[in-house]
């Protein structure tokens, strides 16, 4: 037997390893960058459905003039609580540049909220003032979770 067949198959055979070990390794970080970005896509999605949910029942207590202001208080605060567990676990896992701009949003919300509590009619001074903040800061909210997931080609829809 010969050194150089030995020493041959023993090259070849680290090679094919190696390169199985690097394949598995890129196909793992793939995976891994995947699920990732799948959590945070339903993440952002539900932070948003949830508030935009929030906010359209919100304006239905604004405009159901039956309510007394106690009822009306604990309605507002009710419908508000779900955004809590949300915000937190956006806090958590968002980059600062998505996590910014979203308590932005949630904070404008809140402040439907507050003003829903307090006995603010639709048409009010202070309804037209909140509700295009609101609205400006869910398209700033919305820009960043598209730029955080690469799609800020679509920013501009």
């Amino acid at each position: 037997m010969e050194w150089t067949t030995l020493a041959a198959t023993f090259l070849g055979a680290s090679i094919a390893m190696g390169s199985t070990v690097l394949v598995e390794v890129r196909k793992d970080r793939r995976e891994t960058l995947g699920e990732w970005r799948r959590s945070k896509r339903e993440l952002y999605g539900v932070y948003l459905a949830t508030l935009a949910q929030v906010r359209s029942d919100l304006q239905l207590v604004v405009l159901d003039r039956s309510l007394p202001d106690a009822e009306r208080v604990l309605t507002a605060h009710q419908v508000f609580a779900r955004c809590y567990e949300l915000r937190y676990q956006l806090e958590v896992f968002a980059p600062r540049a998505v996590v910014e701009p979203a308590l932005r949003y949630f904070r404008s919300v809140r402040k439907l909220r507050d003003a829903t509590g307090t006995g603010m009619a639709d048409g009010d001074e202070e309804c037209t003032r909140i509700f295009p903040e609101i609205m400006d800061t869910l398209a700033d909210v919305r820009t960043a979770m598209r730029l955080d997931m690469g799609t800020d080609m679509l920013a501009t829809d």
